[in-house]
């Protein structure tokens, strides 16, 4: 879900085939880029967005409350029975935010390599998402579908057997979300998050091949049409009575999220923000935040009236672009927030958070009965249990995951977060 590089390697064509290395028009249009870049304002002259990570780890954290990382009347206790209540609804809204900023983040850094390098590898570029993907990934499936069943001494019962025919085949090939429409759950939540990533996976066939292909001049349109298309496909599924996982599962139905950062990523490369967004941003940060958390607190989110289904969704990555928009153009309160430097390293390793904190919870279930009661069990074990999620995702990040992301340096054309 990140964007993670190193320093760049031979240039290569647009299919991804390795050419001869022409240096000197590679290093006039680097310092060309350069020169664009270093008149354009923050955005332009920025590879990393320290900011974006911050907001990566919030949108996390949406998602660890919609789950239930902290019981409901603990969280009731702490921020009131409506705020509480508003999280265990719509804390979903995460993913949705995760979807935005990985539109955002990839569709800029392949158009700044075609600006730099003048082509998109698309070999490259889907080399380094298997290599930052697919390690904690497979992991994963492996926990899911066969470590814990083995540990909770159902591997070879015949449900179990059923799951691992019916679902993981499509889990092994990124399709475990239209799995789960056709055949139904999972069964297990440890597995039932990995819906998004293989959403995102199958976005990732789709944008480099937009960029890469259509030209500079038809890409806004061609992305605002596709833009169109998603709420449309809501519509239709909506029509013949899909249900609401039905929905969410469906990745044609999550697209517009995706391709509302591919729009602002590039808008803002012909158009790099200025001064003038600057203002705008300065100004227009607080009614955003304040329009953000009215959005979120909606009981019928996306719920309800079969208009809401098809509607809210565009209306929460409206709200997601503007965040992205105000943190990245404008210097100021909310970056600095979301800049916050332990903010920024846990949304480093979100990934891994998003990816364990299931793991952590099925952990908690499995001690909280052998404990025993003792004083403000409920507290220490939910604080236990988010210690866990934050150990295991540093712990995989660093002696599991960041092997393979080291394997990206000859695969890397524009450099982006520092490992």
């Amino acid at each position: 879900m990140k964007l993670e590089a190193d320093p760049a390697p031979a240039s290569e064509n647009q299919s991804g085939a390795d050419v001869p290395a022409d240096r000197a028009a590679t290093t006039s249009r680097a310092r060309a880029a350069d020169a664009h870049d270093a008149g354009a304002g923050s955005f332009a002259g920025r590879d990393y967005f320290p900011e974006l990570d911050g907001l990566r780890f919030f949108a996390f954290l949406l998602v660890y409350l919609f789950h239930q990382g902290i019981p409901g009347p603990l969280l009731a206790s702490c921020v009131g029975t409506g705020a509480a209540r508003v999280f265990r609804q719509n804390g979903w809204v995460g993913v949705q935010l995760f979807f935005i900023l990985s539109g955002f983040l990839i569709t800029t850094l392949l158009l700044r390599e075609e600006t730099r390098r003048g082509a998109i590898s698309l070999r490259a570029f889907w080399i380094r998402r298997a290599a930052r993907i697919w390690p904690l990934y497979y992991l994963v499936v492996a926990l899911g579908f066969v470590v814990i069943p083995a540990v909770e001494g159902f591997l070879t019962s015949p449900g179990q057997r059923v799951t691992l025919a019916r679902h993981l085949p499509s889990f092994l090939a990124f399709v475990g979300n239209w799995s789960m429409i056709a055949r139904g759950p999972v069964g297990s939540d440890i597995l039932s998050v990995l819906w998004s990533v293989c959403v995102e996976e199958q976005f990732y066939l789709v944008v480099p091949l937009l960029v890469a292909c259509v030209g500079p001049r038809r890409r806004l349109l061609a992305t605002t049409l596709l833009l169109i298309a998603a709420p449309a496909a809501r519509a239709v599924l909506v029509a013949r009575g899909a249900t609401q996982l039905q929905l969410q599962y469906n990745s044609l139905a999550q697209f517009d999220t995706l391709l509302g950062g591919v729009w602002l990523a590039i808008v803002w490369h012909a158009r790099p923000p200025g001064e003038r967004a600057a203002r705008l941003s300065r100004w227009g940060q607080w009614p955003l935040c304040a329009a953000s958390l009215w959005l979120i607190s909606r009981w019928e989110l996306a719920h309800g009236p079969d208009w809401r289904r098809v509607v809210d969704f565009v209306a929460i990555w409206l709200c997601g672009l503007g965040l992205i928009a105000v943190a990245v153009a404008h210097d100021g309160v909310l970056r600095r927030v979301l800049a916050y430097p332990r903010f920024v390293w846990l949304g480093k390793v979100s990934y891994g958070l998003y990816m364990y904190h299931e793991v952590a919870f099925w952990l908690r279930g499995r001690l909280d009965p052998r404990l025993g009661w003792f004083p403000n069990k409920e507290i220490l074990l939910t604080i236990a249990t988010f210690a866990a999620t934050v150990g295991l995702a540093a712990a995989s990040y660093y002696a599991f995951e960041r092997p393979f992301l080291k394997l990206k340096k000859r695969w890397t054309r524009v450099p982006s977060r520092p490992l």
